[in-house]
């Protein structure tokens, strides 16, 4: 397989209107990155996990996709919610729910920070947002308050309340592509189904997958290609 590079850590210093604070984060380009141009973004939240080959293995899925054709080449960056200086903290929790500053963080500071040194489609249509658990509830909060950057809204087991279904059931059609999956075994089915039939019935175009897992990585490692794929496929 022909493989991409995937960088060493990056930092950025996010405003005091925003986070306040560093953010350290990877960027994988796509074998033959030099030769290509306007290329879709995929923003990852929890990044060093979904890039762990321990955990996610999306740079290896990544490769793979591109490598036989079934994804256009696109660019990924792995934002990594832990502290750099102390990478025992961990700030997803906050960082995840609702979180108006870090979302204009990563709209306005870190989709700037890449647009500006890699070759990217700048366009939001093609521009993507995925997470997992609180990531997943996170990537819908983009949706809903962001969309203006980011159209492609990518959800792996979302850990909801009320407050984000209510949002979406309140809100006119907004111009998204969404992508959720779920397990059914004490997972997070019952929102996700929830947010499912309001899609449904706005008419948002999505893709809905349950499985027969848990809340675990072996789960939402064997579903990365899906919505990749669905964002990003090659048609035939």
């Amino acid at each position: 397989v022909n493989r991409g590079t995937l960088s060493e850590n990056h930092l950025i210093s996010s405003s005091v209107q925003n986070l306040g604070y560093d953010v350290q984060y990877k960027v994988y380009t796509p074998f033959g990155y030099e030769t290509l141009s306007n290329l879709p973004v995929i923003y990852v939240t929890d990044g060093h996990e979904y890039a762990g080959d321990e955990f996610g293995a999306m740079v290896i899925v990544l490769d793979n996709l591109i490598h036989r054709g079934a994804i256009r080449p696109i660019i990924a960056v792995f934002i990594d919610p832990r502290q750099p200086s102390n990478t025992s903290i961990n700030r997803r929790a906050t960082e995840y729910r609702s979180n108006i500053r870090f979302a204009n963080f990563v709209a306005d500071e870190l989709v700037a920070t890449i647009d500006a040194n890699y070759k990217t489609d700048t366009i939001p249509q093609q521009r993507a947002i995925i997470g997992t658990s609180y990531g997943g509830w996170n990537s819908a909060y983009f949706g809903l308050v962001r969309h203006d950057k980011f159209r492609l809204i990518a959800m792996h087991s979302p850990a909801f309340d009320g407050s984000i279904l209510n949002a979406y059931n309140d809100s006119s059609l907004l111009p998204l592509k969404i992508f959720m999956s779920t397990g059914v075994i004490f997972d997070t089915q019952a929102g996700a189904s929830t947010l499912k039939q309001i899609l449904d019935a706005k008419g948002y175009p999505n893709l809905y997958l349950e499985v027969n897992e848990g809340h675990s990585w072996g789960n939402w490692r064997a579903l990365i290609d899906e919505p990749l794929i669905y964002f990003f496929g090659n048609k035939k």
